[in-house]
């Protein structure tokens, strides 16, 4: 009966003794379910001649349990050993696998070396790790090559580097890479470099970094080049630099691309230099600007110029500073302009510095600014000239004013004309002076103007005399003013006339005052006018008292009214007199209030009046008095009317008559009620003749009793009539008699 026939269980039940008796022939017989059956006794008494007969695919039924029993005199085939799997090859122990010759191992299939174990596959010997194709090499899994100690990654020769995939190399650690040596760095291929994770590519020396190809260096990634080292950066050479891709180029860091050596960072092309990013510019530290040729500066974009720290800027030398092009000259940044000091300022040529823009001129600091020397400034355009900060123009020297062209002047704005200060204004020119608009002259000071020569002050127009602003005016001095000749202080504008403080306004000479316009004389606040000095108020001419509103004739002083001529006087208008204080009303002299007309007369306020004396009524005329108002009448007082004397009396029209109050009538009764003419009795009203008190009524002659009216006489009261003596009764006409009502007859005395 064939061996094949018994079971497993037959197999493993076998005498120990009959098993090493079973020949060759026998044991080849045997399946692949009867091999794993054999028990480990069985096992390690297997012969070497027993061993011969095993088919391959016998030992395929070979247990990892089985195999490390089998005994180390047992030497498997190449066939056979070919036959067993991975994990078979990995359970032989290390005699048996140590046996397995270089040519066996090279005839191991990809799946096979896959299929060993780690410690298997650690465990080969330089000869069997040398004899590992290119196939098997990538037939390593991530466990496998994971696992290789840096002495598996030394024994590799540089074919077996270069037939690993791009997979496995990403698997390496940077313990494997960094155990790389020369000649298997220089087998990786471009694309297996790119594969290497950043943390393993750094953990190349920069000996070795150094050895990378062009060709190589191709295969980084961004991410890779702007991972690795300055160390490593440092030792690169011009062709490998090149040889970066443009977005490997840009990712590497700052601090990276500026650790090449001079000699390389020189060796790139203007159109090479300018694959330099922004962000690599700025980082750029003071002493990295040694490296740069002045060409290679000379051909920095506007970007990457804008990149550059005012530090850094101011770190160019004089060479590389001045290899700057007009184009670049104009595209550094306000920022960058502000933070140059003077002394950065100083080594730009002029050239340079008349390429700024305006906006970019008007960014100079103010220190800066100052230091350019006068010819430079004097060389601006008028669009420069006009960009330039107040700061910039607060800082202009007396040397720069000189420098200045008509045109440059006419440039400035007011606010620059406003931050000069007095010793730059006063250096200008009586031509340069004069281009200067009444809009630039509104910003000049006081402190400014009283800076001016004599000359300049002499050579301002009419024109320019209206800018100069009302601060300004107001903050003229006596000897400021005093400068102005008549002909500058009637340029003066409404606005400006009012702005002149009492004190410099009173400093103005006779001569100026009577220079001055209606209009300007109309001007003057109530406080000016108040202010005037008699002499001044003794030169207005008939215009500027015409000018003169009501308010600012009320302003008038006492004094400067009895100052006024009669011929200044007859300028007055009704209102103006009217609107004459009563202080100053009552200091015109008689000369003044005779010349008075009686439309002047009439302007005379209540209050005006009821001021009034008797010896101010005296000087009235009697055509005086007889052209004022009823209204006026009334406002005199009690004491003054009492006091009018019988011409006067007589001169009062039945229409003034007819504004008298009884009050007047009482006080005029207790003197003399004679002077009152049949004519004015008549012009009583019937409200004036109802209120007299019976005092005043008793004064009536029989004269003024007759020439009582129809009217009249009904609005007597009966005290009236019983306070009438019986003279006075008799002195009633039929008429007047027939006019008395029945009850006013019974009141009449017997």
């Amino acid at each position: 009966m064939p061996i094949s026939y018994l079971s497993a269980a037959q197999i493993s039940g076998l005498d120990l003794t009959v098993f090493q008796n079973l020949s060759s022939t026998k044991i080849g017989q045997l399946t692949q379910s009867q091999v794993a059956a054999l028990t480990l006794t069985e096992i390690g008494a297997l012969s070497s001649a027993q061993a011969t007969g095993l088919t391959t695919t016998e030992v395929k039924g070979f247990t990892v349990t089985q195999i490390p029993h089998i005994p180390d005199a047992v030497v498997f085939s190449s066939n056979q050993l070919l036959a067993l799997n991975g994990a078979q090859l990995s359970a032989m122990n290390e005699t048996q696998f140590g046996r397995v010759g270089t040519a066996q191992i090279g005839q191991l299939s990809a799946t096979q070396v896959a299929g060993l174990t780690t410690s298997r596959l650690s465990s080969l010997n330089s000869d069997q790790m040398a004899a590992l194709s290119a196939t098997q090499v990538r037939a390593l899994t991530s466990a496998q090559v994971g696992a290789l100690t840096t002495t598996d990654i030394g024994e590799l020769n540089a074919t077996q580097i270069a037939a690993l995939t791009t997979t496995q190399v990403g698997w390496l650690n940077p313990t494997q890479a960094g155990q790389l040596n020369d000649t298997q760095v220089r087998a990786l291929s471009a694309s297996q470099i790119g594969a290497l994770a950043t943390s393993s590519l750094s953990a190349l020396s920069a000996s070795e970094i150094a050895l990378l190809s062009s060709t190589q260096l191709v295969g980084l990634t961004t991410t890779q080049a702007a991972g690795l080292g300055a160390a490593a950066f440092a030792g690169l050479s011009l062709t490998q630099i090149l040889g970066l891709e443009p977005a490997d180029f840009a990712a590497l860091s700052a601090t990276n691309l500026w650790s090449l050596d001079t000699s390389v960072i020189r060796g790139l092309t203007p159109t090479q230099f300018g694959r330099v990013s922004a962000t690599q510019i700025a980082g750029m530290q003071p002493s990295d600007f040694a490296k740069l040729s002045a060409s290679q500066v000379a051909a920095l974009s506007p970007t990457q110029l804008g990149a550059l720290s005012v530090t850094n800027l101011a770190s160019l030398d004089d060479t590389q500073l001045g290899a700057l092009t007009v184009s670049q000259i104009q595209g550094l940044s306000p920022a960058q302009l502000a933070g140059l000091t003077p002394s950065d300022l100083t080594r730009f040529s002029s050239t340079q510095i008349l390429a700024l823009k305006p906006s970019q001129i008007g960014s100079l600091a103010a220190d800066g600014f100052s230091s350019l020397d006068a010819t430079v400034v004097g060389a601006m355009t008028t669009a420069q000239i006009a960009g330039l900060s107040a700061y910039q123009a607060h800082r202009l020297q007396t040397t720069d004013m000189a420098e200045f062209s008509v045109a440059q002047i006419a440039a400035l704005a007011a606010g620059h004309i406003g931050a000069l200060t007095p010793s730059a204004l006063a250096a200008l020119s009586p031509s340069q002076f004069q281009v200067l608009t009444p809009t630039q002259l509104s910003a000049v000071g006081a402190a400014a103007l009283d800076a001016l020569s004599a000359t300049q002050m002499a050579a301002l127009t009419t024109t320019q005399i209206s800018g100069l602003s009302t601060g300004t005016i107001n903050a003229l001095t006596s000897s400021e003013l005093a400068e102005f000749t008549s002909t500058q202080i009637l340029a003066f504008t409404t606005a400006q006339v009012a702005a002149l403080s009492t004190t410099g306004l009173t400093s103005l000479s006779t001569t100026e005052i009577a220079a001055l316009s209606g209009a300007q004389v109309g001007a003057l606040t109530t406080t000016q006018v108040g202010a005037l000095t008699t002499s001044q108020v003794g030169q207005l001419h008939l215009l500027q008292i015409y000018a003169l509103s009501n308010s600012q004739a009320a302003a008038l002083s006492s004094a400067s009214v009895a100052a006024l001529t009669t011929d200044q006087l007859s300028a007055f208008g009704a209102g103006q007199l009217g609107a004459l204080s009563t202080t100053a009303f009552v200091a015109l002299s008689s000369a003044q209030v005779s010349a008075l007309t009686t439309t002047q007369v009439q302007g005379f306020s209540s209050l005006q009046l009821r001021s009034m004396t008797g010896g101010d009524l005296d000087r009235l005329t009697l055509t005086q008095i007889g052209a004022l108002q009823p209204t006026q009448v009334g406002a005199l007082s009690t004491t003054l009317f009492g006091a009018l004397k019988a011409t006067e009396v007589a001169a009062l029209t039945p229409t003034q008559i007819a504004g008298v109050t009884t009050a007047q009538l009482a006080a005029l009764a207790a003197v003399d009620l004679t002077p009152l003419t049949t004519s004015q009795i008549a012009g009583l009203t019937v409200t004036q003749i109802r209120t007299l008190p019976t005092a005043v009524l008793d004064a009536f002659t029989t004269s003024h009793i007759a020439a009582l009216t129809t009217t009249q006489i009904p609005s007597l009261t009966t005290t009236q009539i019983a306070s009438l003596t019986t003279t006075q009764v008799q002195a009633f006409t039929p008429m007047q008699l027939n006019s008395l009502s029945a009850l006013q007859i019974s009141y009449l005395p017997a």
